[in-house]
């Protein structure tokens, strides 16, 4: 790894992408953010936004802690933790600037002692954060469950105990973000099983082709679609995107994965490899891949279905 940079500049905007997030770049983005408070968080797709940022995370395709890029969906990337947890946003930025984080909160600990505890932090949160966000399954730590971050809000042996009562009203009130959330959340999956109902079948059955993007399908299709292999739906940013679907609703293995040589490709060299003109990405995970067009990520899962019963 690359890590260990320390701060020789401030920075001015710190850069991720629109729409959805996911905790890989809130993370990253938190993590700088604190460091630069006065920094401008820019969301964008836009490659010559980002040019302008001084910190990229989550976007870019490049790896590089000295200038501040990182991005972990190239093709080629391999940096992974010595357990075999690939990196992802957070923790490229974590390996780079926890230690900083730490003793921007605890300033009277060292350098070394620092990142004694950042590395530590890595294993009990960040890591998990990472493993979800590139495709993997591994069981969470107390600390990244809801009653464990609730617990981090208790006062510890080294507090006075004075806080008690104030830190109980940040559990009630992130309790209830959170709360409020999955309300929300778990009405929309309601909602989905409707407009499921009525999505365009194809292929006999093994696409199934969403109207509406963040339809949240999971949940339905994998209990009760045992056909359907892929999902194409348009995305928030005007593009589509092909996702497979998991065998276990929750999992992450597949009943199908997208073609080995599409992994982590992007735009020209995607559109060349797929033979499908305005194709944007896959992750290097082949779990989900994406065109500028329902046309193309149509085609992109009609060619992944065809890769899979060849």
């Amino acid at each position: 790894m690359q890590g260990n940079i320390q701060q020789e500049k401030i920075m001015k905007a710190i850069g991720t992408h629109s729409g959805g997030h996911h905790a890989d770049d809130a993370i990253g983005c938190a993590v700088l953010h604190a460091l630069h408070p006065t920094a401008t968080i820019v969301r964008s797709r836009d490659r010559s936004v980002w040019a302008t940022c001084d910190a990229l995370v989550d976007v870019g395709g490049e790896y590089d802690a000295v200038t501040n890029r990182f991005d972990h969906h190239q093709k080629g990337f391999s940096e992974r933790r010595e357990n075999g947890i690939p990196y992802a946003g957070a923790g490229l930025v974590w390996s780079s600037y926890g230690a900083a984080y730490v003793q921007n909160f605890h300033p009277e600990m060292s350098l070394s002692q620092a990142q004694r505890l950042a590395d530590d932090i890595d294993a009990r949160l960040i890591q998990f954060v990472d493993a979800v966000d590139t495709g993997i399954d591994v069981p969470g730590p107390d600390d990244f469950g809801l009653s464990g971050i609730l617990d981090t809000l208790n006062p510890t042996w080294v507090d006075d105990g004075s806080q008690a009562d104030a830190r109980f009203a940040e559990a009630m009130a992130l309790a209830g973000i959170v709360l409020r959330n999955l309300v929300r959340k778990v009405a929309a999956e309601h909602a989905a099983e409707a407009v499921i109902a009525c999505a365009y079948s194809h292929a006999d059955g093994r696409i199934l082709v969403l109207d509406k993007p963040r339809v949240p399908y999971d949940k339905v299709v994998s209990e009760k679609m045992p056909g359907v292999l892929f999902v194409v739906y348009p995305d928030s940013n005007d593009g589509h995107q092909v996702r497979v679907v998991p065998k276990t609703f929750g999992k992450f293995e597949a009943r199908a994965d997208l073609p080995a040589e599409w992994a982590g490709l992007r735009d020209d060299a995607l559109a060349k490899v797929a033979g499908v003109p305005d194709a944007v990405f896959c992750h290097n995970a082949r779990f989900i891949c994406g065109a500028r067009s329902r046309l193309g990520a149509l085609t992109l899962a009609e060619k992944a279905l065809a890769a899979v019963l060849a």
